[in-house]
């Protein structure tokens, strides 16, 4: 492209080919928009999420990209695969090979090239034993495990090709069809116009910063009052303008201190203003992409393309560190709007299943369920025989499979939920009396094995174990467990320590602390004095006689020593 200055000539690395092409495209997207600012980022409002053939999304800079990509070559569904996930394809189940099963071979159409993504990869390694494990494994971690492990960052570039680059339609038609059916974004004028989930966190203020729709004709963020004013949604002219208003405002509110710290003092006009605009201009282009919506320039944003040109132009590195920023904002953005929309959905479908009479069946006994991970798997596995299952909606069969990576282990009580369902994305595929299987399409097309419990095998593990390395929910359990026991003995007696003072303490179980409360007792109640956390490895009984012996030791509870002229008397 004439103007455009290339760098770093001793030989560019597969990293700065691709932000050069990057840059190129954006230099081109800004271009053309510069000729005609009603024109969306993204033209395309129906195309769907850019997702890797097993179901992963994309994002931030790669999203973007390949969104620019799809509309440039025509592509119409947004799913792009390595060449050797092209192979993987053509690999049959041991079922099919058994069976002499041919498989129509899929591959990449002769003459087509390969598009750049740039993903970070993450080494895990423990400070002391140098121990290397899955950077999945090391999230699950708590927050003091993680201290005990170095975290290297890399980022890598890795090649892939749209659907269309291959013979897929022709080879695996019913594969081909599945895709082109799942990826569109259909959403007609009346969901445009009302975005209920944006309506629900403006109305319940649930963004990181107030939000006030005002009649008035300007829409900012303000840093100093750290609140969001745009003008009421019928000042706009239509659903899609008004919302991606709000997400460009959104995105700006992001950057301040205590949240992504990437707003600095900056005067209006400067380079750093200007790249926030930027930030800010992509950032709720994408969000509006992700909700079926387009979005086009913002008329104040005009001012500050020549100054976007001239930085691409001059160094392509420009587009990385802002599409980063632009990353960490939209998972923002639409991480709280993924979560109302949940609730909503829930809702929506408890409210159904009610009126059809469809509540979820408990056991007989009414005996709440809890499920413990035994298997976990990711895009480092071998995954193949379950997501044939998957894609024929065999969901049987894929229950029987995954019921073979269970290795007949107890409960694994870090990993023991009251839900299947623990984060964004999960889906319950299937579950009988025994086991359940979950499946995430958005961290690499992961499954988790789940074998179900009831509440009583809970108990009696926690009365055999204890909580040392218990889930949250399990804790929740040995909670209820301790005020029954409390309950139970208090019918008859309030625990009483008479100490050597004198003084004659009560001790009562504070569940929402969980911890033992030990005081005087008035009309009212107990009036806690001390408050010792308790300890679920041990009895109630156990847990009493160590606050008897810590409070004995206190120096305020011990026997008074009074001196009289002819000696010291008790």
């Amino acid at each position: 492209m004439a103007g455009y200055k290339k760098y770093n000539n001793d030989g560019p690395s597969a990293e700065d080919k691709a932000l050069d092409l990057f840059a190129e495209m954006m230099i081109e997207r800004i271009e053309t928009i510069s000729k005609d600012w009603s024109k969306p980022w993204i033209t395309e409002g129906s195309l769907g999420w850019p997702k890797n053939l097993s179901g992963r999304e994309y994002n931030g800079m790669n999203a973007l990209m390949l969104l620019l990509h799809c509309e440039k070559n025509g592509y119409k569904i947004p799913r792009f695969c390595t060449f050797d996930c092209v192979q993987r394809l053509n690999k049959p189940t041991e079922k099919q090979a058994k069976e002499g099963v041919e498989l129509p071979r899929v591959a990449v159409n002769r003459g087509e090239k390969s598009f750049p993504v740039m993903l970070t990869t993450f080494t895990c390694i423990h400070k002391e034993t140098k121990e290397k494990i899955k950077y999945d494994d090391y999230k699950r971690l708590s927050d003091e495990e993680k201290k005990m492990y170095n975290v290297y960052p890399k980022m890598q570039v890795f090649r892939v090709f749209n659907v269309s680059q291959t013979n897929l339609q022709e080879a695996r038609p019913e594969l081909w069809n599945k895709l082109a059916n799942g990826d569109a974004v259909k959403l007609d004028e009346s969901e445009k116009m009302s975005f209920e989930p944006m309506d629900v966190m403006i109305r319940d203020n649930r963004w990181i910063c107030p939000i006030k729709p005002m009649h008035q004709d300007k829409a900012y963020f303000s840093i100093t009052k750290n609140e969001i004013v745009v003008p009421e949604k019928a000042q706009f002219k239509d659903g899609e303008s008004y919302y991606g208003t709000l997400w460009h405002e959104m995105t700006h509110s992001t950057g301040i201190e205590g949240q992504l710290d990437r707003i600095k003092p900056t005067a209006f006009g400067s380079d750093e203003y200007a790249r926030e605009e930027l930030v800010a201009e992509l950032g709720s282009a994408l969000v509006a992409q992700r909700y079926g919506m387009s979005k086009a320039l913002k008329e104040e944003s005009c001012a500050y393309l020549k100054s976007w040109l001239e930085q691409l132009k001059e160094s392509p590195q420009f587009i990385k560190t802002t599409l980063l920023d632009v990353k960490k904002a939209t998972s923002l953005v639409t991480q709280n709007v993924d979560k109302i929309a949940e609730e909503l959905e829930k809702g929506k479908k408890e409210e159904q299943d009610n009126k059809q009479g469809m509540k979820v069946e408990q056991p007989a006994s009414g005996e709440k369920i809890f499920y413990s991970s035994v298997a976990y798997l990711q895009s480092t596995d071998d995954t193949s025989r379950l997501d044939e299952f998957r894609d024929k909606g065999d969901y049987e069969g894929l229950l029987q499979a995954a019921k073979e990576y269970y290795d007949g282990n107890g409960i694994n009580e870090q990993y023991t939920f009251a839900s299947p369902l623990q984060n964004k994305g999960d889906d319950l595929l299937i579950e009988d009396k025994d086991f359940a299987v979950v499946y995430n399409n958005s961290v690499g097309g992961t499954y988790e094995v789940m074998l179900k419990y009831s509440e009583q095998e809970i108990r009696d593990h926690i009365t055999r174990y204890g909580t040392r390395l218990a889930s949250d929910d399990i804790k929740e359990v040995a909670k209820d467990m301790v005020a029954e026991q409390f309950q139970a003995i208090t019918k008859q007696r309030i625990p009483v320590f008479e100490m050597p003072s004198g003084d004659i303490l009560y001790a009562g179980y504070n569940r929402e602390t969980d911890t033992l409360d030990v005081g005087t007792v008035v009309n009212a109640g107990l009036v806690p004095n001390h408050q010792f956390p308790y300890d679920h490895d041990n009895s109630l009984e156990s847990n009493l006689q160590s606050v008897h012996s810590e409070l004995s030791h206190m120096e305020q509870y011990q026997e008074e020593e009074v001196e009289y002229s002819g000696g010291m008397h008790r």
